[in-house]
């Protein structure tokens, strides 16, 4: 049976390997957006880089309220949901920080220099997700 999972559980979950996220944003006329990212825990903030111009950092800056997925697909399968309010930031220090944790995380450092001037200088938006409601369970292809 599916169960909740602790805070610590649900930190570990989001920072195990090099799991991605589904961020899903609302688009100018309604319709939804999602699209995968790459993040870091900051806390309970979720960090992600983008471009401002970019259709998910359009539909930020327009409306900032998010909703930020992540899951298992091995049974016994789990996931995490974050609905949230999403802030852009444009400051090269927080973003330069992201990039570096982000670059350890997904390619184990390697190419962090690089990484980091992409960053700063082709994507220059760190978007910071605070959490509002998280659902988060364990669990949850088991039955009986």
């Amino acid at each position: 049976m599916a169960e909740p999972m602790s805070a610590e559980r649900r930190r570990e979950f989001l920072l195990d390997g090099t799991r991605t996220a589904i961020l899903a944003t609302t688009r100018a006329d309604g319709r939804p957006h999602a699209v995968p990212v790459c993040f870091v825990l900051d806390d309970d903030d979720v960090l992600f880089l983008t471009n401002a111009d970019s259709v998910k950092g359009a539909n930020i800056r327009r409306d900032p309220r998010v909703t930020f997925v992540v899951d298992d697909d091995e049974p016994p399968f789990a996931f995490v949901v974050v609905d949230g309010t999403a802030q852009m930031s444009q400051d090269r220090d927080e973003i330069r920080h992201a990039a570096v944790a982000i670059s350890h995380r997904y390619d184990g450092g390697e190419g962090t220099d690089e990484f980091v001037r992409f960053a700063t200088d082709a994507l220059g938006s760190l978007v910071r997700i605070r959490p509002a409601r998280v659902l988060a369970l364990d669990r949850v292809g088991e039955h009986g």
